[in-house]
């Protein structure tokens, strides 16, 4: 597994998603690092880490949605 970059890892922390997705999957991850990894330009990195953050997020909340329906 790929070692998330210093600037995700701090744009995961801010935005209080750094366990979420550390417990994602090891596909998961690895599609949104290499995603951001193909960034040619350093503008490009950070719209794609501050999407990424977004989709993240997303993906929380509706996990958070789901458990909260089971209960």
């Amino acid at each position: 597994m790929t070692e998330t970059p210093k600037d995700f890892s701090i744009a995961l922390e801010k935005a209080g998603l750094a366990d979420f997705f550390s417990d994602c999957t090891n596909a998961h991850r690895r599609e949104y690092l290499k995603w951001i990894d193909e960034a040619k330009k350093p503008e490009t990195r950070q719209k794609r880490i501050e999407k990424a953050v977004q989709m993240i997020a997303a993906k929380s909340a509706e996990e958070n949605r789901r458990s909260k329906k089971t209960i």
